[in-house]
């Protein structure tokens, strides 16, 4: 194993460990056992279908925000999901993201330039919808009071200052919908300013990174992928609301913690998430008022069975497709050149 290699791995294992530390560091084990028995297996059916349904609906999306070429094929998009959310659980550093990259490639045709750009783009409207999990349940249930539940007047600047940025975006995303060609001017004056010998490939990268924001062109289809996102998040808070099994814990907690889940699943260098995912969670489900031991269980529940589900269907895919990791990190190191 390379150095580097073995230091992200060991990084990757010392954060997993701290997570897991102050994640159990306080929790009376005895509760937390009743706690896991009492979750209702229906419950438990109904959390995999949602984990699953997530991965359809992102596909759906994608599917949208892809462009559109005769030489490019859009067949398999929920597989080619599955397989990548599947590696990101099981390896290090999001690699399930490159392997989506390479699959998109190799498999459906599309080039290294617009499959990269696809998923950034994938990854900044994820995180604007993240963004708006979190201000809204702030502003709508109490914690702008010095006193609400949430955390009081210091949750309510945080928000105050995430809606801010979430406008900016808006009206970045708005403004180029709008008046694309002039986007695209500056873009031609900035390519200007480096070196010729880099210029060409630079402004070629560019426009197929460019290519996926063709849909923000057409209100149809950028409606639909909003709602396509609306229906992520609602997935991933109804797992949540689900788990808690609470008629005062509604739908706006559900998205506040689905906004912790996303911050601690974020942390790239642990497999599956582990760790930080379970020690952000935990937070964010107090912060809502949920006891320790009860917010601990529906932590532990809500990444078992969204990994095991998200697993098996990915590996069920990847044997499908006669996959090998050759193919995979041979590609790879192409697109890492």
């Amino acid at each position: 194993m390379k150095p580097a290699h073995a230091l992200q791995v060991a990084a990757g294992v010392a954060l997993a460990g701290a997570g897991l530390f102050i994640f159990f560091r306080k929790v009376d084990f005895h509760k937390l056992w009743a706690e896991l028995l009492a979750c209702n297996p229906w419950a438990v059916v109904l959390c995999a279908a949602l984990a699953i349904g997530s991965l359809l609906l992102r596909a759906l999306r994608w599917n949208i925000m892809l462009p559109n070429d005769p030489r490019w094929s859009k067949k398999g998009l929920f597989s080619i999901i599955a397989i990548g959310f599947m590696l990101n659980n099981i390896l290090p550093a999001r690699m399930g993201e490159v392997a989506r990259v390479v699959l998109l490639w190799k498999r459906n045709g599309f080039g290294p330039a617009v499959s990269i750009g696809s998923l950034v783009l994938e990854r900044v409207i994820d995180l604007l919808a993240f963004m708006v999990c979190f201000f809204l349940p702030v502003f709508f249930i109490g914690a702008m009071h010095p006193s609400g539940e949430l955390g009081g007047a210091t949750i309510l600047n945080i928000a105050r200052a995430v809606c801010g940025v979430f406008c900016l975006s808006i009206i970045a995303f708005f403004l180029y919908a709008r008046f694309p060609s002039r986007f695209r001017a500056l873009g031609k004056k900035a390519e200007g300013l480096l070196p010729r010998s880099v210029q060409r490939k630079a402004f070629t990268l560019a426009n197929d990174v460019l290519l996926n924001l063709h849909w923000t062109a057409s209100l149809r289809k950028t409606v639909m992928v909003v709602l396509y996102t609306a229906l992520i998040m609602l997935s991933y808070a109804g797992t949540i609301i689900v788990l808690v099994n609470d008629p005062r814990f509604g739908l706006f907690r559900g998205l506040f913690a689905n906004a912790f889940a996303a911050l601690g699943a974020a942390i790239p260098l642990t497999p599956g998430f582990v760790g930080t995912l379970h020690a952000v969670l935990l937070q964010g489900l107090l912060l809502c008022g949920i006891s320790r031991e009860k917010a601990t269980a529906v932590t532990i529940l809500y990444h078992g069975i969204g990994y095991c589900a998200v697993t098996i269907t990915g590996l069920y895919f990847y044997f499908k497709m006669h996959i090998k990791v050759k193919d995979l990190s041979e590609a790879g190191k192409v697109l890492n050149k």
